[in-house]
């Protein structure tokens, strides 16, 4: 599972951050897209790789469900998003995404004797 907190807006910052006085047309883009590179590089707020392993097929699938649901997503950000990264991003937000691999859950499900549920998509 990852879990990527970010900004919810970035054109505030690009505006304010990202400018060229290059005459020539290629060159104003080319140093435009590498500001704006730079100032998304600076608001990174990195991610987390969780390993989590299930021992019994039924956990998995409560996991799984929660997962396509939102559930699991409304529960990490109570985790994951604090009032300190709240205060730093503001008043920009800031939002959590967290995705599972399918295929993963899938070769969980096999090795733990169980055929997955029917995909759904959704979730986080």
């Amino acid at each position: 599972m990852r879990v990527r907190t970010e900004y919810l807006e970035h054109e505030s910052a690009l505006r304010r951050g990202v400018s060229s006085e290059k005459p020539h047309p290629l060159e104003r883009r080319f140093e435009l897209f590498g500001r704006s590179a730079a100032v998304l590089r600076a608001r990174d707020m990195g991610s987390v790789g969780c390993h989590i392993t299930f021992t019994q097929l039924d956990n998995l699938q409560a996991f799984w469900a929660d997962y396509l649901s939102g559930a699991l997503l409304e529960a990490m950000k109570e985790v994951f998003i604090t009032e300190g990264m709240r205060a730093a991003a503001a008043p920009e937000g800031v939002r959590l995404l967290i995705s599972v691999d399918q295929d993963d859950y899938e070769e969980a499900c096999r090795l733990l004797g169980g055929a997955p549920r029917s995909p759904h998509h959704g979730g986080g």
